[in-house]
């Protein structure tokens, strides 16, 4: 039997009316009696169906109790959940219904699918079968079909690929985010993140059954209705991403009634720029834990301590259950303060991708090295006490006539004018010097794009060393972003490419 299985089970016998996950936005529930009934009706339609073990079930859902009562019966009848975007075009989500090869999809609104793969509406009382399709139709058995969730990778920074993970891989990095984070039966988080990212399955949903916590769940993020609900909810964690800290301290500011008893904002799924983190704790009193993950890790991989003295501000924390090194130049572990590659390896660490190559049959590709080394393309630092520090993406670095700049540095000097609400940086082509920086920024309301321009430029000359300073700063309506508010670079690249560069 399925861990989760059997989790279920026994939180369903030790408190089986209590609510385990919550709808923020109408205060409808699921409680574990419910859940576990849920995965009976799983198991029963799967039989059913005579789907084959570990048969891809793709999910799509609006509704986010609809997607967690889903998940959780998936994984317990032992099928493999595919998680998907509900905001997908019908070509998008056709596309990746055949890359990712999914024998039947899933779904709370059946109406708008026009796919000939099997079709299931997802209900209160469970998976109800729309339209059946024969054993024959279902896509041939692949090269690694035996993963509990299969994920592609956010593309952010190119072609997504297939990230297949294990169950044991997504309980043990659950165990480990319940037991850093003291969750427990009286502990309640808040979430308005995407559930089909591996962030909200393992930090929310997963690491909730484990520890018997409570969850509020959203469909979205609203910043007007963000502090109205945690003070009807009264949790004691918030799960965000520093896009949402980052509106949170422009909105106006909670009272000290509703944020009594929050133990910390947990901030992950991109970097966390300093001034950010600062403007957020001014502005709400709220401490905020930053963290690092990605999804081959099944999630966390640093987090800094809960106890506020011990956190180092700048520093994504230490392993949390996770062997990692910052590896040199030769490829062996750097000195502290050596900037390197970030590496990971473990059991917790994904072992193989899948390509998602179009009309090709499955083929599975190593994801570490020789010894047994993931290479994340991060790099970053580690002191003496082991804190890890990150520089940014390896390939995002700007090569300025042989000069390496970082973007992440010049982000923050832009962030740290009042009037930047984002800011990214990339390199442009430059027919002399190979590369230059360029700037984008959102400003706040009232901001005179001109007068930030000439600002955010004198702002870089003070704090910036000549070769740093972007040669053009450009304030626009909005940065590209994918569904976690993560920027993507390599769109902003391909926009400059197509310009011509610099000259």
């Amino acid at each position: 039997m399925a861990v989760v299985s059997r989790l279920l089970t026994a939180r369903a016998l030790e408190r089986p009316a209590s609510a385990a996950f919550i709808a923020g936005a109408d205060g409808s529930s699921l409680t574990w009696a419910e859940l576990a009934s849920h995965a009976e009706i799983w198991r029963a339609a799967s039989r059913a169906a005579a789907l084959p073990q570990r048969a891809r079930i793709g999910l799509v859902a609006t509704d986010p109790l609809a997607f967690t009562a889903a998940y959780l019966g998936v994984l317990a009848t032992g099928l493999t959940a595919v998680p998907l975007d509900p905001r997908l075009t019908a070509s998008e989500l056709a596309n990746s219904l055949s890359r990712l090869r999914v024998d039947v999809v899933a779904t709370d609104t059946p109406d708008v699918f026009d796919t000939e793969t099997e079709l299931w509406s997802l209900t209160q009382l469970g998976p109800v079968p729309v339209r059946p399709a024969s054993l024959s139709a279902r896509p041939s058995d692949g090269a690694a079909r035996r993963p509990a969730v299969l994920l592609a990778s956010s593309g952010t920074t190119g072609a997504p690929k297939g990230i297949p993970l294990s169950e044991w891989q997504l309980m043990h990095a659950a165990r480990r985010v319940a037991r850093h984070h003291g969750f427990g039966p009286d502990q309640r988080g808040y979430t308005p993140l995407p559930l089909f990212h591996v962030n909200a399955q393992v930090m929310g949903l997963l690491a909730n059954v484990v520890s018997g916590a409570s969850l509020v769940v959203e469909r979205r993020f609203d910043v007007k209705a963000y502090w109205e609900r945690v003070e009807q909810w009264r949790p004691t964690w918030l799960n965000a991403v520093p896009a949402i800290l980052a509106s949170l301290a422009a909105a106006p500011a909670p009272s000290e009634d509703v944020v009594r008893g929050i133990r910390f904002a947990r901030s992950a799924s991109a970097p966390l720029p300093e001034h950010t983190l600062r403007a957020f704790v001014e502005h709400t009193g709220i401490g905020v834990l930053e963290t690092y993950g990605m999804t081959e890790a099944a999630g966390q991989i640093t987090a800094n301590p809960i106890e506020a003295a011990e956190r180092r501000i700048g520093s994504v924390g230490l392993p949390v259950g996770i062997g990692l090194s910052v590896l040199g130049p030769d490829g062996r572990p750097a000195a502290p303060g050596q900037e390197g590659m970030v590496a990971l390896r473990g059991r917790q660490v994904v072992s193989h991708y899948l390509d998602l190559s179009a009309d090709v049959p499955e083929r599975a590709r190593p994801a570490r090295d020789g010894s047994g080394w993931l290479l994340t393309g991060d790099l970053g630092v580690r002191d003496e006490a082991g804190f890890v520090r990150l520089s940014g993406r390896a390939d995002d670095v700007i090569n300025r006539g042989g000069e390496k700049i970082h973007p992440l540095e010049i982000e923050n000097v832009l962030l740290g004018h009042p009037a930047v609400r984002s800011a990214a940086v990339v390199g442009a082509p430059h027919e002399r010097l190979g590369q230059v920086a360029v700037a984008f920024v959102t400003a706040h309301p009232g901001a005179r794009a001109t007068d930030l321009a000439r600002d955010l430029h004198e702002r870089c000359e003070r704090e910036l060393t000549r070769y740093k300073r972007p040669t053009t700063i450009e304030v626009t309506a909005q940065l590209p972003t994918g569904p976690t508010g993560k920027v993507l670079r390599r769109a902003l690249r391909a926009e400059l490419a197509t310009a011509g560069g610099v000259r």
